[in-house]
């Protein structure tokens, strides 16, 4: 799929997301039952949340993602080593929620909950090590770029 073709397929996608967000907008006005509410609500969100990447993928596809600065990098890898260990305990508790709960309701929304845990740590982690580490401009770069093909190397003459 060339360039232009995969912008149309983005936006198609986007508008998509977009359509499933108003479908469910509507059906949620009419329900009492609220469990059926939110999950509904929460497919909703989920939609939100995929066009927002879609469009940020589109920018991504349309020209050059910015670098990042090596305080940048490491501020945004500590938060995400948080966030992960959060995740990571997310994930036990909610586990536990639904092995000690006698409620069907309970052990499927818990076990909902973990699921996407389980997918955001591994996003996390993904996220780190594909997006973080090679988008970072560290100042060695920079002086490679500078000086790499330098035949004095930053010395007059030699």
């Amino acid at each position: 799929m060339n360039r232009e073709e995969t912008l149309e397929f983005i936006d198609r996608q986007i508008e998509m997301e977009l359509s499933i967000i108003k479908i469910v907008e509507e059906n949620v006005s009419k329900l009492g039952n609220a469990f059926i509410k939110d999950l509904l609500l929460g497919v909703s969100q989920d939609s939100q949340k995929h066009a927002a990447l879609l469009k940020s993928l589109k920018k991504a596809v349309e020209g050059p993602t910015p670098f990042i600065s090596e305080a940048e990098r490491d501020k945004i890898a500590e938060g995400i080593d948080k966030h992960i260990k959060m995740e990571e305990n997310a994930v036990r508790t909610y586990q536990e929620l639904a092995d000690k709960s006698d409620n069907e309701q309970v052990k499927t929304i818990a076990m909902m909950i973990r699921e996407d845990e389980l997918r955001h740590h591994v996003l996390l982690k993904e996220l780190h090590k594909t997006v973080v580490e090679p988008e970072t401009l560290t100042e060695d770069d920079i002086w490679d770029v500078l000086w790499k093909d330098t035949p004095w190397h930053g010395s007059p003459g030699g």
